[in-house]
């Protein structure tokens, strides 16, 4: 009876060490899990947040202005290079055309409005990169933006400005008593817009792509 109860005790004192080296055991083969915390998501920025709609209006009003002007210089080429025909026949045979003269000066008329035009609309496209932020609806404004503006000075360089520059070389080569005194002026005042509109073209489109670079999201 008694070796029993001595072997009991033995027992009993040996299950604590063999419980520890189980754990041990398991600890080594990786079955205790151990939890990572979450990363913490980064606050919304500024690319997100809600942009003034007063913003938006001014970058669409914009568009609509650049992309009337351009609206608006569809036949002018076409108008440049009838002048200059003319010119060219008063030359060649020697007549005095009054209608000329005063056709003439109306294509200078429109030319200095759409040159002032065209200024007006490049400093307002300027005006919004202080406006400019990251935002996926000023964005597609910026675009359009920009599109109008690369259309424009499409429109202008090199074609219409080597139009009135023709139509300047033509009217200057004939004779001021069949040709007209003024028209010779009037058609360097032509040449001077049309040069000084694709400026303001060029500018417009330059601050326009950067208007699209400002606010990609």
């Amino acid at each position: 009876m008694k070796k029993i109860v001595f072997v009991l005790a033995l027992f009993s004192l040996s299950f604590p060490a063999h419980s520890a080296e189980f754990a041990l055991e398991k600890l080594k083969a990786g079955d205790i899990a151990v939890t990572v915390p979450a990363a913490p998501v980064p606050a919304p920025g500024r690319a997100d947040s809600r942009i003034p709609q007063e913003t938006l209006a001014k970058f669409q009003q914009v568009y609509k202005t650049l992309d009337a002007i351009h609206g608006g210089l569809a036949w002018v080429r076409n108008d440049l290079d009838r002048l200059e025909d003319r010119a060219r026949q008063i030359i060649q045979l020697n007549y005095y055309d009054a209608f000329f003269e005063s056709d003439l000066r109306k294509m200078s008329s429109d030319m200095s409005g759409r040159f002032s035009e065209m200024q007006r609309a490049a400093a307002d496209t300027r005006a919004l990169l202080g406006l400019a932020e990251k935002s996926a609806e000023l964005n597609k404004a910026a675009r359009d933006i920009d599109r109008a503006a690369r259309s424009i000075l499409n429109e202008v360089w090199p074609a219409l400005q080597d139009s009135a520059g023709r139509l300047e070389s033509t009217v200057r080569s004939g004779n001021p008593a069949t040709i007209g005194y003024d028209s010779q002026w009037t058609a360097m005042d032509i040449s001077r817009y049309s040069r000084q509109l694709s400026d303001q073209a060029r500018y417009a489109y330059s601050d326009a792509q950067t208007l699209v670079t400002k606010t990609q999201p």
